[in-house]
């Protein structure tokens, strides 16, 4: 991730089973229950008839359907009817808390408080209501009594030194974050709430210092970190210095927008407020971070609650609602992302980012159209950017419009001022936009264009190589290209079946049988696959074995137009009148 905080340390120092728990939650289904559907989530109140245990599996199977407020309102009425079950009543908590219903949520964690079945993540709760409510001796009570290991080992830390902040000074608050520092690979966030804390308590000096410290043992600055630091320095008057750091980080990571409408505000003299400025944002912040950290590391669960509960305490947090959407979609929530996204003001430095990412959100809806729209209207507002254009022309391509999404990689590749090793998939995928729409010359030039950029990649010399063989020209170029390719990727079945194929079309049927069994093995349901080796197996005389595959080409869901081809070969076998192959 990019525009996030970056570490790579958790799992040396949290281990996952430690709070698989609270990470996990359940995902079975009742495939006998109906579909619930959202439309559970329309009323809480509305008298409902069947059993808890109705209701239960309703919760699952919404569950597996990733409808979690559906799940969360059927586990409700399922704990109303069968309020003794902890289990129930931790499992109806931690929906709450993924979906952000953070009153709801403190509720039951009481009740598991009074139980003494809390976990972490409840007292976490506990301690951000008594925040909420303005009790901050009780919240900081809370985070002192959660568990000293686990997560917690770094929650306590961040949110005590904000607390202890806000009730005793700079320098207690420092002391209350010190164990963090402590730990191996935290350096960056340490710092970074150090400078963020010093700076609250009036010492800017000392928390430039820490901000820049955070900068330079991060393994590669994160918007985020950069955001913090080139906002200080322009609050300062240090105008230079923010500018430098903007293009620095424009300089690594090129294809991104996020630091371009900063760079005009130093221009403008914009007059800027702070990153995080009290007691809430800071507690948000720590939250937030910490949420970046679990998403890193594939704990998605768990940072789906701690983005909830940033954004819950920070309602305005664009970059927060930037992570809730890209949780979202790595949870195929697609509607929800696609909300989550829209929610980022167009004031944001993130707005651009988050409208290339509903366009993505609503041709996954199966909107195309208004996607299609969406990133025209965008390659025109911004003619100076190439990602929209190219957004447009990969969403074309997976849809087989492949003419115009040879168009849309034109525009795109017109806005690159110098072609770079890491530009060789869009000359890639124009090439297979040209090819299937017919132009076979532009795609053959740009398919050695990109090679020229990334030398020896397997996928285009892939391509390249059973394009030239299907044309039957350049065969011992094409054999020379599969063969590296097959070295570097012998896993991969599509690669392997090309090297066969070169085999079938030199008329070197048995090399072609053994290359294309491998492939089989490697991808046994492809239809193409199954074709070539149904065709070499003619060839060597196995015709019993031959119409086995090209039966299993059928079942395997073949190109519309290759169907009736591959039913001849079936009644009649390879005849001069039935070319081989797709």
């Amino acid at each position: 991730m990019t525009i996030f905080l970056q570490s790579r340390s958790l799992p040396l120092l949290l281990s996952r089973a430690a709070f698989a728990g609270l990470l996990l939650l359940p995902a079975c289904a009742a495939s006998e229950v109906a579909t619930a559907g959202s439309e559970a989530g329309a009323t809480m109140a509305m008298p409902l008839n069947p059993s808890p245990l109705g209701h239960y599996l309703a919760g699952l199977h919404a569950q597996a359907k990733r409808d979690l407020d559906a799940a969360a309102n059927f586990m409700a009425f399922a704990l109303a009817g069968d309020p003794d079950s902890v289990e129930l009543l931790r499992n109806t908590y931690l929906l709450m808390a993924s979906e952000g219903r953070m009153d709801e949520a403190a509720r039951l964690a009481r009740e598991l408080e009074a139980r003494r079945a809390d976990a972490s993540t409840a007292g976490l709760t506990l301690a951000l209501a008594a925040l909420k409510a303005g009790n901050l001796e009780e919240a900081d009570a809370r985070l002192v009594a959660l568990p000293a290991d686990g997560l917690s080992k770094f929650v306590v830390p961040l949110l005590r030194a904000w607390l202890v902040l806000e009730r005793e000074g700079v320098d207690a608050a420092l002391a209350a974050l010190s164990p963090l520092g402590e730990i191996e690979g935290f350096a960056p966030l340490y710092h970074l709430h150090v400078g963020l804390l010093n700076e609250q308590g009036g010492r800017p000096d000392v928390a430039g210092v820490h901000y820049k410290t955070a900068l330079d043992k991060a393994d590669r600055p994160s918007f985020r970190l950069v955001e913090v630091l080139a906002n200080f320095y322009q609050r300062r008057g240090r105008i230079e210095d923010a500018r430098t750091l903007y293009k620095d980080y424009a300089a690594a990571n090129p294809d991104r927008v996020e630091v371009e409408p900063l760079i005009r505000g130093l221009a403008a003299g914009t007059t800027i407020a702070p990153v995080v400025d009290g007691l809430r944002d800071g507690i948000a912040e720590a939250l937030f971070d910490l949420a970046t950290v679990l998403y890193d590391e594939s704990a998605a669960d768990l940072a789906l609650i701690y983005t909830r509960m940033a954004l819950d305490l920070r309602p305005d947090y664009p970059i927060a609602q930037v992570l809730l959407g890209d949780i979202l979609m790595g949870q195929d929530r697609i509607a929800e992302a696609v909300d989550a996204y829209r929610a980022v003001p167009a004031t944001s430095p993130l707005d651009w980012q988050a409208r290339l990412n509903v366009a993505d959100g609503l041709n996954a809806l199966g909107e195309t159209e208004a996607a299609v729209r969406m990133l025209r209207a965008m390659s025109e507002e911004r003619p100076d950017r190439f990602d929209a254009p190219l957004r447009l022309a990969n969403l074309l391509r997976s849809h087989k419009r492949f003419a115009e999404a040879a168009e849309a990689y034109d525009t795109a590749l017109a806005r690159i001022d110098e072609l770079r090793p890491e530009h060789w998939s869009i000359l890639y995928f124009r090439g297979i936009a040209h090819e299937r729409s017919g132009r076979w010359q532009l795609a053959e030039a740009d398919f050695l264009k990109a090679l020229e950029l990334e030398p020896e990649h397997p996928y285009v010399m892939n391509y390249l190589a059973y394009s030239w063989v299907e044309k039957g020209e350049n065969y011992d170029r094409a054999l020379d290209m599969l063969r590296r390719a097959v070295d570097l990727r012998p896993q991969d079945g599509y690669i392997v079946d090309s090297l066969g194929w070169v085999f079938y079309r030199l008329g070197e049927y048995e090399k072609a049988v053994e290359h294309l069994e491998r492939a089989i093995e490697l991808n046994p349901t492809d239809p193409v696959i199954n074709d070539h080796l149904g065709d070499a197996y003619w060839k060597v005389g196995r015709r019993q074995e031959a119409r086995f595959q090209w039966k299993r080409a059928l079942n395997f869901e073949p190109e519309e137009a290759d169907i009736p081809r591959i039913q001849a070969k079936i009644e009649r076998g390879l005849t001069s009148t039935h070319a081989s192959g797709i």
